[in-house]
């Protein structure tokens, strides 16, 4: 019988044969002390990790409820701003137009006035007495032969109603076609006195600050 070779690049290196060991691997040895570093490491880092992002959120909510809290204020005050602004621009408008209204106002009356004493010395020539009573009773009283000017169509009205009185107090009485009916104009030595209507209501507006002719 020949021996068969068996070819080089076939053959492998030595290797003691062992029986296999019929007993179960045994378990890796548990260091206690590594398992609670570790635990307590991860423990760690997920409570730190927690931690972080609730701070982070509570931070990032704060600051976008500031920022938003600020922009509404920001607009509210705006709004403010305008709506002060309008409510000055009406009152304004208002005080205007109440002073518009006023004037308006106080030049009708004057109109009206005017032109009822106008109508009332046409029909009631008496009102020329009241004018005269003021003159006499004039203080300081005039004085150096006093003379009373009125219109030629008034000196009936002044011997019916006055001449005793003017002709005790040493008061002559003259026509002067010049003067308007219901007005009269004193002369004497101490001055003199304008009691025309045109006058009196120059004296009467003037006193309201107005400017109303006759």
């Amino acid at each position: 019988m020949s021996e068969r070779l068996i070819p080089k690049e076939r053959l492998s290196a030595y290797q003691r044969w062992e029986m296999a060991s019929f007993d179960p691997p045994l378990p890796d040895v548990v260091d206690p002390v590594e398992t609670a570093r570790v635990a307590a490491q991860e423990e760690g880092y997920a409570a730190g990790y927690a931690e972080g992002t609730g701070a982070g959120h509570a931070d990032g909510y704060e600051a976008g409820r500031a920022e938003g809290f600020d922009s509404g204020l920001a607009d509210a005050r705006a709004h403010a701003e305008q709506l002060a602004a309008l409510v000055t621009a009406f009152t304004a408008a208002a005080d205007a137009l109440d002073a518009e209204m006023s004037e308006s106002l106080m030049t009708l009356a004057l109109d009206i006035a005017r032109s009822v004493i106008r109508q009332t010395v046409q029909t009631d020539p008496t009102v020329l007495l009241g004018a005269v009573r003021e003159v006499l009773s004039a203080e300081p009283p005039l004085v150096g032969a006093p003379i009373l000017l009125v219109n030629p169509a008034d000196l009936p009205l002044l011997d019916a109603y006055l001449a005793g009185e003017l002709a005790s107090a040493g008061w002559s009485v003259r026509g002067d076609a010049a003067l308007a009916r219901g007005g009269c104009r004193a002369r004497a030595g101490s001055g003199e006195i304008d009691a025309t209507l045109a006058t009196r209501w120059t004296r009467v507006t003037a006193a309201l600050g107005r400017e109303n002719g006759w």
